[in-house]
């Protein structure tokens, strides 16, 4: 068993032509193609999708169907993951906002 070598033709590194250059800046809406109103709704939702599939799994639960329970509780902890990580990004963002507030001018 022989081990080959990397040859140049396989690996290049990206060519960097804007070096010393400014950096233009445009217009952030244009390039992204949302903004951060349309990024948080759909995280919001995306929470509330979770919690609502946990729900309709422990339901299925508790009216007595034919339901996996290992099932049940990972959809149950993925809702709780989803809804920790919402309320700890709300918390980093009102602290920011909470910072930039008290700079003084």
């Amino acid at each position: 068993m022989s081990i080959s070598g990397i040859t140049p033709a396989q690996f290049q590194f990206p060519q960097i032509s804007s070096i010393g250059q400014t950096p233009t800046v445009g217009n952030p809406e244009a390039t992204s193609g949302s903004n951060f109103a349309d990024k948080l709704t759909q995280a919001v939702d995306a929470v509330s999708a979770e919690g609502a599939r946990a729900d309709d799994a422990l339901a299925m639960l508790a009216s007595g169907e034919h339901v996996d329970l290992h099932g049940t509780m990972i959809a149950l902890e993925e809702a709780e993951i989803a809804l920790r990580t919402m309320v700890s990004v709300r918390d980093k963002v009102i602290n920011a906002y909470e910072t930039i507030m008290n700079m003084s001018i």
